[in-house]
């Protein structure tokens, strides 16, 4: 009688543990493959500026997340080859909560658009000079914190007017950490004098805002239709697809291509996140091609390539356009 009952409690207990781990989240994040559209369907151009059709296709990819990851789940994910664990803290930061990373991403995205269609369009000979600088976001913990805010309109620095953030920058790495730096701002249409230690990342003058570039209305009215994407990484692509919109020059040349990068001011590439995942989510789509950033070959070394998809590493915007004109010519894969 005694060995039953306590035979019975075992299986109780282990019941009871089973029942428990299928209710316990883990510290991870599944990474999936997520939708692939093409972007030359959704870049609209107003304002009687001719536009142009391509034959092939060009698709921004992106990456479902599953922030919801049960113990029985993560085992499904570890048996699925196109799933990825990540720890948690990989995409949602210690202290920010769900909402305020979508935020985050949506304010990617739309300056994601923004500076896309100013490369673009220089890239097309127009010439556009940013006309201010804002503040987009406050780091926490950061000697800015409680001092700018985001969407601060910064006026001058140190008592010199500036209009880019190059300029800002500049002015405050001529400090030292433990200085302070006067900026000039204006708040909700008030302009007031505000003043900001120097801090220090990596050893570099930092005070802990992350600005963007203000733009004058551009010449060509260029809006890009996305649904439920956000982030920064399909700025290569927006980029592409508005040259090839507004070119007679077919880039596509028929083609079914992908990729992934955001886009500098510069014309760079710069890494993103989830690469492994977008190159399966483009071969979904058909796709033969997909650009990706040089800097995230590391990322794709070792990893499962789909059959038929050929991977070019890019570094700007010219490396792409110079193997979208001539494929043959010094197209390099990870």
């Amino acid at each position: 009688m005694r060995q039953r009952v306590t035979a019975g409690a075992g299986v109780v207990a282990l019941v009871a543990v089973v029942f428990a781990l299928n209710f316990y989240r883990l510290p991870v994040v599944a990474l999936t493959p997520g939708p692939a559209e093409d972007v030359l369907t959704r870049v609209k151009v107003r304002g009687g500026t001719p536009v142009y059709d391509s034959k092939g296709r060009l698709y921004l990819t992106s990456v479902g997340i599953d922030d919801d990851v049960r113990f029985y789940e993560a085992l499904l994910d570890f048996a699925n080859r196109d799933v990825q664990l990540r720890p948690r803290t990989e995409v949602f930061p210690e202290g920010e909560t769900s909402d305020e990373v979508d935020r985050r991403n949506v304010a990617d995205m739309v300056n994601s658009k923004s500076t896309a269609t100013v490369v673009a369009l220089r890239e097309l000979g127009y010439s556009i000079e940013p006309s201010g600088v804002e503040v987009d976001d406050v780091v926490a913990g950061t000697p800015a914190a409680g001092r700018l805010e985001a969407g601060d309109l910064i006026l001058a620095v140190d008592g010199h007017a500036v209009t880019s953030t190059d300029q800002v920058r500049t002015a405050i790495t001529r400090h030292r950490v433990g200085d302070r730096v006067d900026f000039r701002v204006e708040r909700d249409k008030t302009r007031s004098a505000v003043r900001v230690q120097v801090g220090a990342v990596e050893g570099e003058p930092r005070v802990g805002v992350v600005l963007r570039d203000r733009f004058p209305a551009p010449p060509v009215e260029v809006t890009i239709e996305t649904e439920n994407i956000g982030g920064p990484s399909a700025g290569l692509i927006f980029t592409l697809a508005i040259i090839d919109r507004l070119s007679a020059e077919d880039l596509t040349g028929g083609r079914r291509i992908a990729g992934t990068g955001e886009i500098a001011l510069d014309g760079e590439v710069l890494p993103i996140g989830g690469v492994v995942e977008k190159l399966v989510a483009a071969r979904r789509q058909g796709a033969t091609v997909f650009l990706v950033p040089r800097d995230n070959c590391p990322d794709i070394r070792g990893a499962r390539i789909p059959a038929g998809l050929r991977v070019v590493q890019v570094a700007t915007v010219d490396d792409a356009l110079r193997f979208l004109r001539q494929p043959a010519a010094g197209a390099t894969g990870c």
